[in-house]
């Protein structure tokens, strides 16, 4: 697409790093002898753009604590006018160092099923989402603390939508991250990138 990517780029940091890429996705046309290609939303107005936004690039676990679930949020923001709609796609390039993906409590949750995970004694790394404007989560996150693990793209599992919806304007979800370790858990400093991808229906 045509000025799809107006800026991309891999934030640093010690413990998890979110991959961000902003979209500016407008309809353009080019036209030759015998030819004319269309390009973007072709009934949106140039003015409303097809972005992503992250409230924080970095999300930082400090130290651990064994049996002391650790939660931190940011916020993702979505603009779309496409009356086709959209979604967002998420992707994890490892487990958080040794620190294993969730199973949830009852050790079926995986990258495309939510479970309820309020266990200490459960250990792992995953996430949520919580609809802050609009109603955009994944419908495996209507019960409050259940979550999922990211695919991983090391395992060769498929990207999974976090969220998704038509004529968006602003919509705003919360995504939480969750990680608990148990007694057996090796020091170290441990990291891991969450990629996003923002994908307009057509």
């Amino acid at each position: 697409m045509d000025g799809f990517n107006t800026s991309s780029g891999l934030s640093q940091g010690s413990d998890l790093k979110i991959n961000s890429d902003i979209g500016n996705l407008n309809s353009n046309t080019s036209e030759g002898v015998n030819y004319q290609v269309k390009t973007g939303f072709e009934n949106t107005a140039s003015s409303l753009p097809f972005s992503i936004e992250l409230s924080s690039d970095i999300i930082a676990f400090g130290a651990l604590n064994p049996t002391n679930p650790i939660i931190r949020t940011a916020d993702l923001i979505i603009n779309s006018k496409s009356i086709h709609g959209y979604s967002v796609l998420v992707l994890e390039n490892q487990t958080l160092g040794t620190i294993p993906d969730t199973t949830c409590d009852n050790g079926r949750c995986n990258a495309q099923s939510a479970s309820e995970w309020i266990n200490t004694l459960t250990y792992g790394f995953g996430y949520r989402c919580d609809n802050v404007i609009g109603t955009d989560c994944d419908i495996e996150f209507k019960n409050p603390n259940f979550y999922k693990h990211f695919p991983n793209i090391q395992n060769n599992d498929n990207l999974q939508s976090i969220m998704s919806g038509i004529d968006s304007d602003n919509k705003k979800i919360r995504v939480s991250y969750k990680v608990n370790i148990s007694r057996n858990q090796a020091q170290g400093n441990y990291s891991t990138i969450i990629t996003f991808i923002a994908v307009p229906n057509f």
